[in-house]
């Protein structure tokens, strides 16, 4: 039996004031909910979009409900998402943050996403015992979130709603992730933006560029936060980040 939804970590689906057939779906990232996506879908839904933020699966509950999923089955929550979204809508983007922002890149990858836009997403993970995951994980069940997530706004990261416990089965899983978001980025050709923090401390801040680099897309953007961590959604250059993919989403529905 899955364990209930931890309090604020629900999926969410915001309307635009005025009815549309424009949809921007957000991803949260890795251990974190769609709480950390919920604001930027506000700010969006007022602009006129619908927004629609998924909780992936093993996420919201409990690190033991995560240690059990695979990168695949939160890939197919994603395309599940889309195609239900394909039914209603005329055009389709993307947003995610972290893990959120790789999982759209791969969906992106091989299917007609009408634009992606990544917060704080990557090829490489910044800590170096990740590529000793695939041995620990069977001598180490879980790796604890020392300093709790990585934002540097006190008030945001008192706030965000995440496990302060990541599985070690699951940091493998999401290797293997990146591993395929590096053998596949390449196909990515839709319009494309990256936002990321100088001082990001999970993904480099060098990711963005061999993101902007890797991706095909004719249309690309770039955004530097200067300060804020990962978790840049609820940090202190927010309003920037809102700003910012509010300005893409209409630019590309004037095209």
């Amino acid at each position: 039996m899955t364990p209930p939804i931890l309090p604020g970590a629900e999926p969410f689906l915001f309307k635009s004031p005025t009815p549309t057939d424009r949809v921007v779906l957000l991803i949260h990232g890795f251990t974190s909910t769609p709480y950390s996506m919920r604001e930027l879908g506000q700010k969006i839904a007022n602009t006129g979009f619908d927004t629609k933020g998924i909780l992936l699966p093993g996420h919201g509950t409990t690190p033991e409900d995560l240690e059990t999923t695979t990168w695949t089955e939160w890939l197919d929550a994603v395309k599940k998402a889309f195609s239900e979204l394909r039914k209603e809508y005329r055009q389709i983007f993307v947003c995610g943050q972290s893990m959120g922002g790789c999982l759209g890149l791969l969906l992106a990858s091989t299917q007609r996403v009408d634009g992606v836009i990544v917060i704080a997403s990557g090829l490489r993970l910044s800590h170096w015992p990740a590529r000793l995951v695939p041995l620990l994980k069977y001598f180490v069940r879980f790796k604890p979130k020392l300093n709790g997530p990585d934002v540097k706004d006190p008030e945001a990261k008192e706030a965000e709603i995440h496990y302060s416990v990541m599985p070690m089965r699951s940091i493998d899983e999401l290797r293997k992730l990146l591993g395929e978001l590096r053998a596949r980025i390449s196909q990515v050709e839709c319009p494309f933006m990256t936002i990321h923090g100088r001082h990001d401390h999970t993904f480099p801040f060098d990711n963005q560029e061999k993101l902007y680099r890797s991706v095909r897309s004719r249309l690309r953007r770039k955004i530097i936060l200067e300060n804020s961590y990962h978790l840049a959604t609820l940090d202190v250059d927010k309003a920037v980040l809102q700003k910012a993919v509010i300005h893409f989403l209409k630019d590309l529905c004037q095209n």
